[in-house]
């Protein structure tokens, strides 16, 4: 297996940093949302044991249930959860999975808490297992046993949840469980290694079950003081999960400390060379505001009317235009799972300032950018990404919408720029994350779209692939195990199906690179694909450049 240079050392500081988000009172800069957060939910404490386990007394390194939202809220700025369905049957399972930033393959692990469901609580115990280094998956076992086939989240109270649970019984929780596990070691980017963690609230106990392909190990841990601790270095020795990228560093490390030498001096290269230019995305803390701000190109909010199959939905979407009077092609840009603020904390009539500065740098380039928001009407009191307390709850709302009525807004967003005066008639799309999978879906069921750009987004099944009419451009990072073996796989599919494919894997590169710049080589792979982003829209769409619009500011 190829390791990560760099170390998991890191991720586990970030991961003691995150929970020092409560402990120390210290937060993230510019995210007032998270002791907003705090204060919030220690209005309205409720025990996560109920009533098992002392207020209190949680095991160190585990959040306390009024923690939970904070530290969701702050894994948001690393990673960039995703809502699946995982098939069973007949029966589709809701999860919330994580990927680590990792080399390589890594195993799977499944978190559940007796009488819980998908809480919260159980998702921020996630965001400690994926710093170890595990594919980390949260089932819903209530999925489609909810009112009107909902799951956790359609239940009237906690009370109603555990009724739920009690009566499904432990020989199904078990084999959904099991389910969820299997599936995720069938897919690219796993190692064949496993852990089901289960919070056995009545008896006080954690029970793990680690498996590799030759071994089986079942542990109860009575959840005392050190718990947690001794759990997580049971996942350790014995699954032996790959390197994690450090927690907030430019500087991989390597036992080759040349290697380790030249890949850090790449890296600030880079960094200094995307310091100096104008025409690359900025990363998450490289000031993407300034970029909207000090835009000669002022972009609006448009309100869109669309329609899905649940109904009309007010589409709340982001308009930038290039300079000049010249014709130009439509580009699509599509947030990420998390929405249009990436974990920054919304408000009201502002915000989605990295995803406005990507607009603004398209539109740089000649293209009419038009971004829709796909929480649109989601929100409280039918409002939209802005209108979210917290971006956890932005995230989880995203996750009800299903694929076609996405493809249908993002439709509707395409067609209402094509009518633009200035249109020229042609358009492109590109996302990143699960925005980065809808631009492939998009290339396959929106007719006319002429060409697709994925920054780290997963390919389709084979079935949408052979409806794709558009040539596709993919990027990802080798240290992105739940995608990088995806996309190279993705080529000899398309090939084969006879579509026009281009794609690059970077190596020492994360998911997310374009917003998070600092880790490993993520600036190497922002100077070099955001170019080629641009050339590759500009060869398929015709966009005509004036003087005007073709400046560097």
């Amino acid at each position: 297996m190829q390791t990560s240079r760099l170390t998991k050392a890191g991720a586990t500081a970030f991961a003691v940093a995150a929970l020092s988000l409560v402990v120390a009172g210290r937060f993230l800069p510019g995210h007032p949302g998270i002791p907003a957060a705090l204060a919030a939910e220690k209005s309205a404490r409720v025990s996560v044991t109920a009533g098992a386990f002392a207020p209190g007394a949680m095991p160190m390194g585990l959040p306390s249930e009024d923690a939970a939202k904070a530290v969701l809220n702050a894994s948001l700025m690393r990673h960039h959860p995703q809502y699946l369905d995982v098939p069973m049957g007949g029966v589709k399972i809701r999860v919330f999975v994580i990927y680590p930033d990792l080399a390589g393959t890594a195993p799977v692990a499944v978190i559940t808490a007796q009488n819980q469901g998908l809480s919260d609580w159980v998702r921020a115990v996630g965001t400690e297992v994926v710093n170890q280094g595990y594919i980390t998956v949260v089932p819903d076992l209530l999925s489609g046993l909810g009112p009107n086939g909902g799951g956790t989240a359609s239940f009237a109270n906690r009370e109603a949840i555990a009724m739920a649970l009690g009566r499904l019984g432990e020989t199904e929780i078990e084999r959904r469980t099991k389910a969820v596990r299997d599936y995720f070691l069938s897919q690219p980017g796993t190692n064949g290694k496993s852990a089901i963690l289960d919070f056995n609230w009545s008896e006080n106990r954690l029970d793990a079950v680690i498996s590799t392909p030759t071994q089986r190990r079942a542990v109860k841990f009575d959840l005392t003081e050190h718990a947690w601790h001794n759990t997580l270095a049971l996942l350790t020795n014995f699954a032996e999960p790959a390197a994690m990228p450090q927690g907030n560093s430019a500087m991989p490390q390597s036992k080759d400390d040349a290697a380790s030498a030249a890949s850090a001096a790449r890296q600030r290269d880079a960094q200094q060379e995307i310091a100096k230019r104008s025409d690359i995305v900025p990363g998450h803390f490289g000031g993407p505001e300034k970029v909207v701000d000090q835009s000669p190109r002022h972009g609006e909010w448009v309100d869109i009317p669309a329609s899905t199959a649940k109904g009309a939905v007010k589409l709340h979407s982001w308009l930038v235009q290039p300079l000049g009077n010249d014709k130009a092609a439509v580009v699509v840009l599509i947030h990420p799972g998390p929405g249009m603020d990436i974990g920054e904390t919304p408000k009201k009539g502002e915000g989605a300032n990295w995803m406005r500065g990507v607009a603004d740098k398209l539109a740089l380039q000649g293209f009419i950018v038009i971004m829709p928001d796909l929480a649109s009407g989601l929100g409280p009191n039918g409002g939209n990404f802005d209108s979210f307390r917290y971006p956890d709850d932005l995230a989880k709302a995203l996750g009800t919408r299903s694929v076609p009525e996405k493809i249908e807004l993002l439709k509707a967003a395409r067609d209402y720029a094509l009518k633009l005066p200035r249109a020229n008639g042609k358009s492109g799309i590109t996302g990143f994350c699960n925005g980065g999978g809808f631009a492939w879906e998009s290339a396959a069921e929106i007719p006319g779209i002429n060409a697709a750009v994925s920054f780290y987004g997963a390919p389709p099944d084979l079935a949408t692939m052979a409806k794709i009419q558009a040539p596709v451009l993919a990027f990802a990072g080798d240290d992105d195990p739940g995608l990088a073996p995806r996309v190279a796989a993705a080529a000899s599919d398309m090939q084969r199906l006879g579509k026009t494919f281009e794609f690059k894997i970077y190596p020492n590169v994360t998911h997310a690179f374009l917003e998070h710049q600092t880790l490993g080589e993520n600036a190497v792979a922002t100077l070099d694909s955001w170019p080629r982003a641009i050339a590759f829209f500009k060869r398929y769409l015709n966009a005509q450049t004036s003087s005007t619009n073709s400046r560097t500011n």
